[in-house]
Order: C-alpha cells, then structure tokens, then sequence
C-alpha cells in the first residue's frame, strides 16, 4: 500500500473548477472524508519527481484535468546534493531544481493534496484510481514511481540499518558521521557522490568496489580518485557488517578475509523500480522489474504510458526522466483526443 501525497491541477475552462488557495491538513482530511464520490479525469500521473511533474506541466498545457500523485514530493532527486548536468543550472542542490519544477507547475495553478492510493483497476471507460476516500475514473495512466535503493543483501545489514550504522543516503545521514571512518560500497555515479558528500565530514571514506575500475562518469570518478582522506578497494565485495558490543557498527568483512574498522557503512549499489503498480495492470516488466516502454513511453497496456527511472531506459537522469515525461503526457493526450467524444484537448 501507498501512501502519497497528490497535486490536483484544476483549470477554469472545459467546466473545471478554479484554483484554490493551499487549505490546512485538517481540512483536506475532512473534506476527503467527506467526498467519496467518483471524479472522472483525463490522466492521472503516479509519481512526483522529474518524470511526474514534468508530466503534469505537459498535462496543464494539454488542457487535460489530471490528478498528480506522489510518494515523496519530488522523489529520490531531494535527497541529491549537488547537479550539475541538468541543462541551465551549472551546479544546484537536488532540493533546488525540484523546488524549480514545484514553482513552475504552481504558478499554472497546482494545488496540494493530502491522499493515499491503494490500487489502481481497468474498467470498460478505462482505469479506477482508489484512494482511501476516493475514486478517481481515468481515461489515462502515467507511471512515473521511480525507483528505491536497492540493498545489498549481506549479514548484519538489516540489524544495523535505521540508525545503526548502516545508511541509503549520504545526504540525509553525513552529518552524524564527523570525524569518523566510513565505508561507501558501489561503484556508479550516486555512489562516488555519496563518498564525495562524505569526504567533506568523515576522517576516512573507503570506497568498496567489485569490479576494477569506478564505472561513474569520468569527472565523478576523477574526483574521488583525487580526494586525499578517499581510498578505493578494488575487486572485493562486503561479505558481513560486524556490531560492536553497543549494536552500532564497527566493521565490514570482505570476502578476501580482509577486515576494515568503520563506523558507518553508506550502501549504494542500485535501484529497485517500483512498478508493482504497473504489473498490476498487467503492465510488461523486464526481469530487472522495469516497466518497457517503447520510443514514445507507451506500455503494453493500451492508456498506460511510464516514464522516468521506472521504465527501461538506459539513462536514469533528471534529464532524461523530465524528456520521457514530455513524452508521455503527449501520448496520454493523443490517446484522449481519439478516445473521448467532445475533444476538447489543446496543442500546448
């Protein structure tokens, strides 16, 4: 079960309503209580980071009434400390640009909902959207969920995780770790950021690879390289996080027999999609669990479009998700103009 948070667009034109100022949480929750009556909607996008509210944008352009739902109000992109290949911003926090996409889609009238979303079903007219108070009748679906960090699967990772010693983010957790020695294990580019972010506190940040070379972007990777209190270990894998007397952790064992003190293991070794939605819906998933799309981000369901890191693409950007979310608003809006009698759908 999900619980989200939704932004519900509304336009003044086509019969929709005007937007309303942000009420407080007791009001939405008693208004929501009150309200369980069906609400018919061109698409209702899942998922609130660059995909998701890029997706909304094209949607309010489109004249399309739609409903955003999110998880967390701008995905996994909140937690990224520093961008600097986003096209127009050298160099900005994570929380900055999607602060950016939060402005922009405000100022075409968005509005904050609180909600939850339990299930997502196919009807004859198209798809229910269900909410613990609420049924959302949709002409289209927009998967834009995302992604979760992928664990490592090693002994003593779940004893020690929730403040224990063993972290997914860097950016939330860098801060409890000055001064002392940590591990980073994985070698892509969130990895070398999350050891960069580290560096800037921690007396020692060891870099545990399994393969012989950081496969980060050459600049990403250079800079870690670079970075005096970072030292990479190559060629091993973390076979076991030890605790020490008090639970919190005190070292990893490699599977070279070869034993390193620390204090904190920071794992970033992947991302799970989360497209148990979409398989729902009987959505194609490669074995990976992502969602295939073709070049227009359409699924094998007809009306249910995807994009963003949930999908298969090979790029998993803020980028290349905001492009994949252009793209399949604009086959959600093509699939409503053909399928609903007024057309009263916009170029935007």
């Amino acid at each position: 079960m999900l619980r989200l948070q939704w932004l519900h667009v509304n336009h003044a034109m086509d019969g929709y309503k005007t937007p309303r100022a942000m009420t407080d949480a007791s009001t939405i929750d008693k208004r929501e209580r009150m309200n369980t009556s069906d609400e018919t909607i061109d698409v209702a996008i899942i998922g609130g980071g660059p995909a998701g509210y890029t997706a909304a944008i094209y949607a309010t352009r489109y004249k399309l009434k739609h409903v955003m739902f999110a998880e967390d109000i701008g995905g996994l992109m909140m937690k990224a400390d520093i961008v600097e290949n986003y096209p127009g911003f050298p160099s900005l926090k994570g929380k900055e640009l999607m602060d950016a996409f939060k402005k922009h889609l405000e100022a075409l009238g968005g509005l904050v909902e609180a909600g939850e979303v339990v299930a997502i079903e196919k009807t004859r007219e198209g798809f229910t959207v269900k909410t613990r108070t609420k049924h959302f009748l949709a002409r289209s679906i927009i998967v834009a969920t995302g992604s979760d960090r992928r664990h490592l699967g090693v002994k003593g990772e779940e004893e020690h995780a929730d403040g224990n010693g063993v972290s997914y983010c860097a950016v939330c957790d860098a801060f409890f770790y000055k001064n002392k020695v940590v591990c980073v294990v994985g070698g892509a580019d969130s990895a070398a950021k999350e050891a960069l972010i580290l560096s800037r506190v921690a007396k020692k940040v060891y870099v545990i690879y399994r393969k012989g070379k950081l496969r980060a972007e050459p600049a990403m990777a250079e800079k870690v390289y670079s970075c005096n209190n970072i030292e990479v270990i190559h060629t091993v894998n973390v076979r076991e996080i030890v605790g020490g007397d008090d639970g919190m952790v005190c070292k990893v064992i490699l599977d070279t027999g070869q034993e390193i003190e620390t204090q904190g293991v920071f794992i970033d070794v992947g991302f799970i999609p989360k497209s148990s939605l979409a398989k729902d819906l009987g959505v194609k998933c490669n074995k990976e669990g992502e969602i295939i799309v073709d070049a227009e981000c359409k699924t094998n369901v007809e009306g249910v479009f995807a994009a963003g890191d949930v999908t298969n693409s090979t790029l998993k950007q803020a980028i290349t998700a905001a492009a994949d979310g252009a793209k399949a608003c604009t086959a959600a809006f093509q699939h409503v103009q053909a399928n609903r009698a007024d057309n009263a759908c916009h170029e935007p």
